[in-house]
């Protein structure tokens, strides 16, 4: 399947380069069902030689603005649409995770194996705000592709090889980095209301 997949990704980045990728991660964000991962990996390795930069910003940019796609497809559908999209139980685990982190969900999507297109639809339907769906958006998925296209630029071959492992260490180590954020968050608020509250007992 892998080695599937590295043909295919190769077949598109030769004919469209890194409009092929933006393309693609534009896609997987809203509808389509093949991660942008492989075709960044594809672009970075010989013979092409991409820019690791370059390659990650236009993946995150095309996922981003696929992810605001989605926001919009959730907000004018509704509940309907997801329960019509996706199965049941991936709508549950995506629901639970909103009631649990809020946005902060955003960027733990970024780094689970529960595709990023449920989580873009379901931010329109639970009325994510706008604002924060975005930037966590590019916190999340700037990370990930970041993550995947310096690795391979470092480690080459090996990626492929280890593709699977590779991708189980970019998933843990983006869940922490959003676990991280969370507790910030948490504190953040914790402290905020703590100093209203002392600002409220002087006055």
């Amino acid at each position: 399947m892998l080695e599937g997949l590295k043909e295919w990704a190769i077949q598109i980045v030769n004919s469209y380069g890194q409009a092929g990728l933006f393309i693609v991660a534009f896609a997987e964000s809203s509808f389509f069902p093949i991660p942008p991962d492989v075709l960044v990996i594809a672009l970075v390795m010989p013979p092409i030689n991409a820019s690791p930069f370059i390659t990650a910003f236009v993946c995150t940019f095309g996922s981003v603005v696929g992810a605001i796609g989605g926001w919009f497809i959730g907000r004018w559908g509704g509940r309907p649409i997801l329960d019509r999209l996706f199965n049941r139980e991936k709508v549950q685990q995506v629901e639970r995770l909103y009631d649990r982190y809020g946005v902060a969900a955003v960027l733990i999507a970024a780094f689970t194996p529960i595709p990023y297109k449920v989580f873009t639809i379901a931010s329109g339907v639970f009325k994510l705000s706008i604002l924060g769906f975005i930037v966590a958006s590019v916190i999340g998925r700037g990370a990930r592709f970041f993550m995947v296209a310096y690795l391979t630029d470092w480690f080459g071959e090996w990626v492929i090889q280890m593709l699977d492992k590779m991708m189980v260490l970019v998933l843990a180590l983006g869940g922490l980095t959003a676990l991280a954020y969370w507790l910030w968050l948490k504190w953040r608020s914790k402290l905020l209301k703590r100093e209203n509250a002392i600002k409220r007992d002087l006055i």
